[in-house]
Protein backbone atom coordinates (compact mmCIF):
# COMPACT_ATOMS: atom_id res chain seq x y z
CA UNK A 1 0.00 0.00 0.00
CA UNK A 2 1.45 3.84 -0.58
CA UNK A 3 2.17 6.53 1.76
CA UNK A 4 -1.08 7.76 0.67
CA UNK A 5 -3.45 5.26 0.71
CA UNK A 6 -1.74 4.47 4.61
CA UNK A 7 -2.46 8.34 5.11
CA UNK A 8 -6.04 8.07 3.60
CA UNK A 9 -7.31 5.26 5.87
CA UNK A 10 -5.22 6.71 8.93
CA UNK A 11 -6.94 9.72 8.70
CA UNK A 12 -10.83 8.07 7.75
CA UNK A 13 -9.96 6.08 11.34
CA UNK A 14 -9.15 8.37 13.53
CA UNK A 15 -12.61 10.02 12.09
CA UNK A 16 -11.33 13.38 10.25
CA UNK A 17 -14.40 14.60 8.54
CA UNK A 18 -13.01 17.84 6.70
CA UNK A 19 -9.92 18.53 4.78
CA UNK A 20 -8.88 22.15 4.06
CA UNK A 21 -6.22 22.01 1.25
CA UNK A 22 -3.79 23.57 -1.03
CA UNK A 23 -3.10 22.26 -4.07
CA UNK A 24 0.61 20.92 -4.49
CA UNK A 25 1.36 18.22 -6.58
CA UNK A 26 3.63 15.70 -3.83
CA UNK A 27 -0.16 15.73 -2.97
CA UNK A 28 -2.02 14.61 -5.87
CA UNK A 29 -2.50 10.88 -4.70
CA UNK A 30 -3.84 11.69 -1.24
CA UNK A 31 -5.86 14.66 -2.19
CA UNK A 32 -7.63 12.96 -5.34
CA UNK A 33 -8.65 10.11 -2.63
CA UNK A 34 -10.26 12.64 -0.26
CA UNK A 35 -11.99 14.60 -2.56
CA UNK A 36 -13.29 11.51 -4.37
CA UNK A 37 -14.65 10.00 -0.68
CA UNK A 38 -18.11 10.83 0.06
CA UNK A 39 -17.34 10.71 4.09
CA UNK A 40 -14.61 13.62 3.34
CA UNK A 41 -16.22 17.17 3.51
CA UNK A 42 -12.93 19.17 1.23
CA UNK A 43 -12.74 22.69 0.63
CA UNK A 44 -9.79 24.43 -1.65
CA UNK A 45 -8.61 27.57 0.03
CA UNK A 46 -7.03 30.29 -1.11
CA UNK A 47 -4.80 31.05 1.91
CA UNK A 48 -3.49 28.56 4.99
CA UNK A 49 -4.85 31.13 7.44
CA UNK A 50 -7.70 30.89 6.02
CA UNK A 51 -7.81 27.11 6.62
CA UNK A 52 -7.21 27.42 9.92
CA UNK A 53 -10.26 30.24 10.54
CA UNK A 54 -12.09 26.69 9.19
CA UNK A 55 -11.10 24.22 10.96
CA UNK A 56 -11.31 26.04 14.24
CA UNK A 57 -15.19 26.50 13.13
CA UNK A 58 -15.40 22.59 12.43
CA UNK A 59 -14.18 21.80 15.65
CA UNK A 60 -16.44 23.70 17.51
CA UNK A 61 -19.22 22.42 15.43
CA UNK A 62 -18.63 19.09 16.52
CA UNK A 63 -16.07 18.00 13.79
CA UNK A 64 -12.79 17.49 13.25
CA UNK A 65 -10.61 18.66 10.49
CA UNK A 66 -7.08 18.47 8.69
CA UNK A 67 -4.94 21.29 6.87
CA UNK A 68 -3.41 20.02 3.80
CA UNK A 69 -0.69 22.06 2.00
CA UNK A 70 3.47 22.78 1.47
CA UNK A 71 5.56 24.11 3.68
CA UNK A 72 5.83 27.65 2.40
CA UNK A 73 2.21 28.12 2.59
CA UNK A 74 2.25 26.74 6.62
CA UNK A 75 5.01 29.53 7.69
CA UNK A 76 2.52 32.17 6.51
CA UNK A 77 -0.18 31.41 8.84
CA UNK A 78 2.02 32.13 12.23
CA UNK A 79 -0.18 34.39 13.12
CA UNK A 80 -3.19 32.42 12.78
CA UNK A 81 -1.72 29.51 15.09
CA UNK A 82 -0.52 31.86 17.77
CA UNK A 83 -2.89 34.13 17.98
CA UNK A 84 -5.83 31.80 17.29
CA UNK A 85 -5.34 28.16 17.36
CA UNK A 86 -3.33 27.78 20.30
CA UNK A 87 -4.56 30.32 23.06
CA UNK A 88 -8.32 29.12 22.17
CA UNK A 89 -7.22 25.21 22.29
CA UNK A 90 -8.82 24.83 18.27
CA UNK A 91 -7.20 21.92 17.22
CA UNK A 92 -6.44 20.37 14.00
CA UNK A 93 -4.30 17.75 12.15
CA UNK A 94 -1.38 19.77 9.83
CA UNK A 95 -0.45 17.49 6.82
CA UNK A 96 2.37 18.80 5.67
CA UNK A 97 5.19 18.53 2.44
CA UNK A 98 8.03 20.03 3.78
CA UNK A 99 10.56 22.28 1.59
CA UNK A 100 13.81 23.21 1.93
CA UNK A 101 15.18 20.27 3.84
CA UNK A 102 17.33 17.43 2.16
CA UNK A 103 17.20 17.29 -1.53
CA UNK A 104 16.13 20.73 -1.80
CA UNK A 105 16.51 22.25 -5.13
CA UNK A 106 15.11 25.57 -4.73
CA UNK A 107 16.90 28.44 -2.44
CA UNK A 108 13.54 30.30 -2.32
CA UNK A 109 12.16 27.04 0.06
CA UNK A 110 15.34 27.06 2.13
CA UNK A 111 14.34 29.77 4.56
CA UNK A 112 11.46 28.86 5.91
CA UNK A 113 11.44 25.16 4.83
CA UNK A 114 14.51 24.18 6.61
CA UNK A 115 13.86 25.63 9.77
CA UNK A 116 10.11 25.37 10.49
CA UNK A 117 9.83 22.49 12.73
CA UNK A 118 12.39 24.69 14.96
CA UNK A 119 9.89 28.02 14.57
CA UNK A 120 6.86 25.45 15.17
CA UNK A 121 8.40 24.24 18.61
CA UNK A 122 9.17 28.03 19.52
CA UNK A 123 5.30 28.63 18.96
CA UNK A 124 4.22 25.82 20.80
CA UNK A 125 3.01 23.49 17.85
CA UNK A 126 4.70 19.99 18.36
CA UNK A 127 5.32 18.61 14.94
CA UNK A 128 7.01 15.19 13.74
CA UNK A 129 8.97 14.65 10.57
CA UNK A 130 7.55 11.27 9.08
CA UNK A 131 10.19 9.92 6.62
CA UNK A 132 9.07 5.98 6.37
CA UNK A 133 6.47 4.62 4.25
CA UNK A 134 6.29 1.85 6.35
CA UNK A 135 4.85 4.22 9.33
CA UNK A 136 2.50 6.16 7.13
CA UNK A 137 -0.90 5.15 8.87
CA UNK A 138 0.11 4.58 12.30
CA UNK A 139 1.97 7.93 12.69
CA UNK A 140 -0.68 9.76 10.84
CA UNK A 141 -3.15 8.28 13.13
CA UNK A 142 -0.99 9.03 16.31
CA UNK A 143 -0.66 12.51 14.66
CA UNK A 144 -4.55 13.15 14.88
CA UNK A 145 -4.91 11.34 17.94
CA UNK A 146 -2.54 14.03 19.92
CA UNK A 147 -3.81 17.10 18.57
CA UNK A 148 -7.60 16.30 19.38
CA UNK A 149 -6.58 14.91 22.94
CA UNK A 150 -4.53 17.76 23.79
CA UNK A 151 -6.96 20.32 21.37
CA UNK A 152 -3.73 21.44 19.65
CA UNK A 153 -2.68 21.78 16.45
CA UNK A 154 -0.07 18.94 15.21
CA UNK A 155 1.81 19.38 12.38
CA UNK A 156 3.15 15.79 10.53
CA UNK A 157 5.89 17.30 8.17
CA UNK A 158 5.82 14.47 5.22
CA UNK A 159 9.67 14.63 3.93
CA UNK A 160 11.53 14.28 0.66
CA UNK A 161 12.20 10.69 1.89
CA UNK A 162 8.90 9.51 2.05
CA UNK A 163 6.90 11.46 -0.89
CA UNK A 164 9.97 12.12 -3.57
CA UNK A 165 9.85 15.39 -3.57
CA UNK A 166 9.81 17.66 -6.85
CA UNK A 167 11.88 18.04 -9.32
CA UNK A 168 11.16 21.39 -10.68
Amino acid sequence: MSWEEDAFHALKESEIDFIAYLPDTVLDGLLNRLIDDNEFQTVRVAREEEAVSLLSGVWLGGGRGALICQSSGLANCFNALGSHAIPAELPFLGIVTRRGAIGEHNRAQVAAGYGLPRMLNDLGVRNYQLENADAAKSETALAAETAFATKEPYVLFLERTLTGGKDD
